[in-house]
């Protein structure tokens, strides 16, 4: 039940602004809606600014709730409404109330405009307290499937489980979450809802369980398995991108890494040098390409010892085509296109454990995204004992990545360049890699 001291409190925290306060009238009349004065109280003075009108006795039936577009309003909205009976009634209802602001004069119209009334702000707060209720169910209902589930788990190998272990341990976390933390989690994009949240909780899950289960699954497995029956294979399809990106991102894998051999994208990785894997044999001399597909089934090795990553294809190309260069630097020259996936990281790390690279050269454009991106091909490098050096615009080379951001954020300043405007010549990159 409102009471007025409760109606009146609202319209004060909301929609007064400094050093105003409403002015109660002395009589109240039989009238469904009354007018109340915004008044501003200075140290000299007390001016009349507006006035609020609103339902003294709310004209509702029993049971009665609010039309649809109001279902939409917030304490913010300021709506200009059209004078008529269906204004009237909402008005009448307690739905919205109506403000007049007055210029100087205290008594001229200077807007009129419509705000939600504490009836509507009442509504909405329970159906947004029922909608809270009904997803802690839901929440709770994951958690207790996850627990059972997560039991019956075995894996088909060990370095499958082994690979899926930031997967299971976030998963496993997930378990003793509360619903606010759930709403925290920073890996969980801001802008998802909590119903999105607990979705993609699900789509781990089933990733897990058919990744412990199969060596290799289709993606239309994944929620048939989880969700048996019509309309199973179909679960996560909505968001398939966005789930398959926060997997790769909470396990370090990519999903074909972990069994899924039909994602439907096939992503090229730009390389020039040698490269051997179970099914292939790729020798130093024009550009070659591996996919998203391959580097996750099978085990690439180089016998270089100089990685290079670029971050364009010009680059690539350009020295490539340098006669004899790759084969007497032993040099591997790795495309990163832009931002790094997560399969040019798995398979940048694939070829730092099973090869012998004793240094890595990073090279990206001198701008704020080549900035970002040499901190990703950095991270990539992390917990593997190869040198680093990055090429800075005139040609020197640092080997330090706190002395290379500080480098390129003064430079940055006052200039911005791309790779191939400083490509240098072979002597150069010889120069480089013998630094």
């Amino acid at each position: 039940m409102q009471t007025l001291d409760d109606i009146l409190s609202f319209i004060s925290r909301n929609y007064l602004k400094k050093d105003e306060q409403l002015e109660m009238p002395t009589i109240i009349s039989d009238d469904s809606l009354i007018d109340i004065n915004i008044v501003k109280r200075t140290a000299r003075t007390l001016r009349r600014v507006g006035i609020i009108i609103m339902a003294w006795q709310y004209g509702l039936s029993a049971q009665e709730t609010p039309e649809q577009q109001l279902l939409r309003w917030t304490v913010g909205k300021r709506a200009l409404l059209d004078d008529n009976q269906q204004t009237f009634d909402w008005l009448r209802k307690g739905w919205i109330v109506k403000e007049v602001r007055f210029k100087q004069d205290g008594k001229s119209v200077d807007r009129i405009q419509y705000r939600m009334g504490y009836l509507l702000y009442v509504h909405l707060l329970n159906k947004q307290r029922d909608g809270e209720r009904g997803l802690l169910g839901q929440f709770m209902l994951y958690q207790s499937d996850a627990a059972r589930r997560m039991e019956q788990i075995t894996c088909v190998t060990d370095e499958r489980l082994s690979q899926l272990k930031g997967l299971t341990v976030f998963l496993a976390d997930s378990l003793g979450w509360s619903l606010s933390a759930l709403k925290d989690q920073p890996v969980l994009p801001a802008n998802w809802s909590v119903s999105k949240r607990i979705h993609s909780l699900h789509f781990l899950l089933a990733f897990g369980m058919i990744s412990c289960t199969k060596e290799i699954f289709d993606w239309k497995e994944i929620g048939a398995q989880y969700y048996p029956g019509i309309g199973g294979s179909k679960a996560f399809d909505m968001s398939k991108i966005e789930f398959l990106s926060i997997l790769e991102t909470i396990s370090g894998h990519p999903a074909e890494a972990l069994g899924m051999i039909s994602g439907g994208q096939i992503t090229p990785i730009y390389f020039a040098g040698t490269l051997k894997g179970k099914w292939s044999n790729f020798q130093a001399g024009p550009v070659h390409a591996v996919t998203n597909i391959s580097v996750s089934q099978d085990q690439y090795l180089t016998g270089a010892t100089t990685l290079w990553l670029v971050e364009n294809r010009a680059i690539l190309t350009r020295m490539s085509a340098e006669p004899h260069f790759l084969q007497e630097t032993n040099s591997l020259i790795v495309c990163v296109d832009g931002h790094l996936r997560s399969v040019h990281q798995y398979f940048i790390r694939q070829l730092l454990h099973s090869s012998s690279i004793d240094q890595v050269i990073l090279w990206s454009d001198y701008d704020e995204a080549g900035l970002q991106i040499a901190r990703e091909m950095y991270h990539s490098l992390r917990g593997y004992n190869v040198r680093h050096k990055w090429v800075c615009p005139d040609h020197s080379i640092l080997t330090n990545w706190a002395e290379y951001q500080q480098h390129m954020e003064s430079l940055l300043q006052y200039m911005k360049l791309e790779q191939e405007i400083v490509l240098g010549g072979a002597e150069d990159w010889r120069s480089w890699i013998n630094h």
